[in-house]
């Protein structure tokens, strides 16, 4: 097993990646909306404290208040899984398209020059 594929086999893995996109979700809602961490918690009811730990990163949410936020800022929530083989199969397939690409800019840029015959 390789040390990629040991990652993504971990829960902390996928804790910590959840986490993050609800802190992005979150604060991203409260700046284009100009609300305060108490004024959220009050649509959320939950303590401003709770919003703390949301946006400190130190939550673990029950499924029912993950499906609130996600509709308090106007987003559904969709959940997809994927077996670990395709996620590392379309990593290494973006990995070699990245190379590919950087390939390209580093090639030097010629040009041909033909001659007609007139």
């Amino acid at each position: 097993m390789t040390e990629r594929e040991e990652i993504l086999r971990g829960t902390g893995y996928w804790l910590t990646k959840v986490q993050i996109q609800i802190f992005n979700l979150l604060n991203t809602y409260m700046e284009e909306n100009n609300l305060t961490q108490k004024q959220v918690a009050e649509k959320l009811n939950v303590s401003p404290s709770y919003v703390s730990q949301i946006l400190n990163g130190n939550f673990n949410f029950t499924i029912s208040k993950l499906i609130e936020l996600a509709l308090l800022v106007g987003k559904a929530p969709i959940i997809h899984f994927e077996t670990i083989e395709q996620i590392l199969k379309d990593e290494e397939s973006q990995k070699r398209q990245a190379e590919m690409k950087v390939k390209r800019k580093k090639a030097p840029n010629t040009t041909v020059l033909v001659a007609k015959n007139a």
